[in-house]
């Protein structure tokens, strides 16, 4: 049994509405990144002009110096700031990629678990044993994803909560 035209126009528009739906979380993802990075290389600008004022109408060697350490301190706060900002704008990327992922995968599951109980219903008397494997095989299947993406979301908070101490950690040490 084929399937007819309609039905493979049906799949076509879903895998083009489903490659849509994608192609906008990265561009927007693209498009706040790029966002932030102007908007700090504008700020580093600025302040590199503002210091470079500072450094010309400096009288001594040591007032220099005293102006660059000053000038150098922010900036590594700044770089920090905007490094924590491009990883939650792209934390936030993996988790709406993630989303469509799933809704991909239960849709898959959902339409290979109905092919298949409609194609059981030919069979003759004795062969629910086979059924009921296939339905076993399915929800091993689930529960293997959901187990897989439970532990990378472990693993992730694990990481967060390790450079949130790490970045605690060179806070009190400055």
């Amino acid at each position: 049994m084929s399937p007819s035209p309609e039905e493979l126009l049906k799949a076509q528009q879903d895998h083009f509405e489903r490659l849509m739906s994608l192609s906008k979380v990265l561009l927007d993802s693209t498009e706040k990144v790029s966002e932030a990075q102007v908007a700090s290389l504008r700020t580093q600008i600025e302040a590199l002009h503002a210091h470079a004022a500072r450094l010309v109408e400096a009288r001594t060697p040591q007032e220099w110096y005293e102006l660059q350490v000053a000038y150098l301190t922010p900036a590594g706060e700044e770089a920090r700031a905007g490094a924590s900002k491009t990883y939650a704008i792209s934390r936030e990327t993996a988790q709406e990629v993630a989303g469509i992922i799933e809704k991909q995968v239960d849709a898959f599951n959902h339409k290979v678990n109905d092919a298949f109980t409609e194609f059981t219903k030919q069979w003759p008397q004795g062969q629910e044993p086979l059924n009921a494997a296939f339905h076993s095989l399915m929800a091993a299947g689930s529960n293997a994803y959901v187990s897989a993406h439970r532990a990378f979301g472990q693993a992730v908070e694990m990481a967060e909560a390790n450079a949130r101490a790490l970045q605690a950690a060179l806070q009190r040490k400055n």
